[in-house]
């Protein structure tokens, strides 16, 4: 921790504070229906990004196809990959409430649903034995010059952990300076959990998925709405180097009161915070009035201009109120009513418009095939260019969409 006594607190304290409400305007932004069909594409991000901290190039098709059995409740252990596992390992951390009590529980079921989705070959030792899913090690690790913790204390550390960021998340719900200290916790808890590399395998995708559910206990990113794990790849060096210097014994009587150097801590809470902080300025930025409606006039007029141009208006419409009735998207238009559900077909089709019954309410969707025009840089440019469906193709656009995604696999 970085107490409220430590030269570097208020610093730290003011580089929350400025996340908080760069947070919060973005969430502000966007009307709850919208907001929430974008976490869906944020958890996407989160397992691309987290999973290629780890080395691992997961593609944008196969988190989609995750994406969806996941929203249908489908059986994902049929689909064994990685996007499948930390997905599943998502939802599962946020259908829990963290407590302080819950913390080292909360922590192995993480790691037990995201193995639990993960094939053999996935949880294969280097000594030939599986790794068990959701239990602490019993044995000792080495990672890169990291000697972690003895497998012993594990009990006792994790215990710490509850009973020290536990307590800051108990008393986030004060709001105020309370909740700051939380956040800035929550950050130096990562660092932590990292450090005491409690399984033999899984810690960093595990700790970063515990670490967006401290912030969302601290009332931060509720929504969803940015990637902490976005951030921490874009600056992957520097992400992995603060914590490797976050790693570094005290150094000198000035230097914190533990075995570890407080200073390299404060140097990896400043990073991290500010890392926040342009991923959720970055967010904002993507979703500000005037870019949003350029990029779905340009989308609609250049890419799909299969399309009739008013099928831009009426998705911006839908986009900025969140949930509409069908006729009221049809008149915004200006179309003859028979067009106007014709385009409306289109658009539901591809899943650019989406309900939960066949008259129900219309909301925005993001079909993959779009991200890249429409968000662009959620994803390195390249991962995400699928081939445009068109409606002069045989067969339906849907069907065509349904065909490429069936070739690249």
């Amino acid at each position: 921790m970085v107490g409220d006594t430590r030269p570097a607190y208020k610093e730290l304290i003011g580089l929350v504070s400025e996340l908080v409400e760069a947070s919060a305007r973005l969430e502000s932004t966007l009307a709850p229906k919208t907001a929430s069909a974008m976490a869906g594409l944020v958890i996407g991000m989160n397992c691309y990004y987290s999973n290629l901290i780890e080395g691992h190039h997961t593609l944008p098709l196969d988190i989609d196809q995750a994406l969806k059995a996941s929203s249908k409740n489908l059986d994902q252990r049929k689909l064994p990959t990685l996007a499948a596992a930390h997905i599943e390992a998502d939802k599962w951390a946020k259908a829990h409430i963290l407590t302080a009590a819950s913390i080292p529980e909360f922590i192995r079921g993480v790691h037990g649903e995201f193995c639990a989705h993960l094939p053999n070959e996935f949880l294969l030792l280097s000594d030939g034995s599986l790794m068990e899913k959701g239990e602490f090690r019993t044995r000792e690790v080495e990672v890169g010059i990291h000697v972690a913790p003895l497998a012993d204390s594990l009990p006792l550390l994790m215990n710490r952990c509850a009973e020290v960021y536990g307590r800051s998340l108990e008393w986030s719900g004060k709001g105020g300076i309370h909740r700051l200290t939380a956040v800035l916790a929550s950050f130096a808890a990562h660092h932590r959990l990292v450090w005491i590399h409690p399984f033999m395998d899984g810690n960093g995708r595990v700790s970063r998925i515990v670490l967006d559910a401290m912030l969302r206990q601290c009332g931060l990113n509720r929504s969803g709405l940015w990637s902490m794990s976005r951030g921490f790849a874009k600056t992957d060096r520097l992400y992995k180097s603060s914590l490797a210097g976050a790693d570094q014994a005290r150094q000198g009587h000035l230097d914190g009161r533990g075995h570890l150097s407080e200073s390299k801590l404060v140097d990896f809470c400043r990073y991290s915070i500010e890392t926040a902080t342009d991923q959720a300025l970055f967010m904002t930025r993507l979703f500000s009035l005037d870019q949003i409606k350029s990029r779905i006039d340009g989308y609609f007029q250049r890419v799909r201009f299969d399309l009739k141009p008013e099928a831009a208006r009426i998705y911006h419409y839908v986009f900025l109120r969140g949930s509409v009735e069908r006729g009221e998207a049809g008149s915004v238009s200006g179309l003859p009513e028979r067009t106007a559900r014709d385009v409306l077909a289109s658009l539901i089709q591809e899943e650019f418009l989406l309900s939960d019954t066949p008259k129900g309410k219309l909301r925005v969707g993001f079909p993959l095939h779009a991200v890249g025009s429409l968000f662009p840089n959620l994803y390195p440019a390249g991962d995400v260019d699928l081939p445009v469906p068109r409606k002069n193709q045989a067969g339906s656009s849907a069907d065509h969409l349904k065909r490429v995604m069936d070739d690249n696999h």
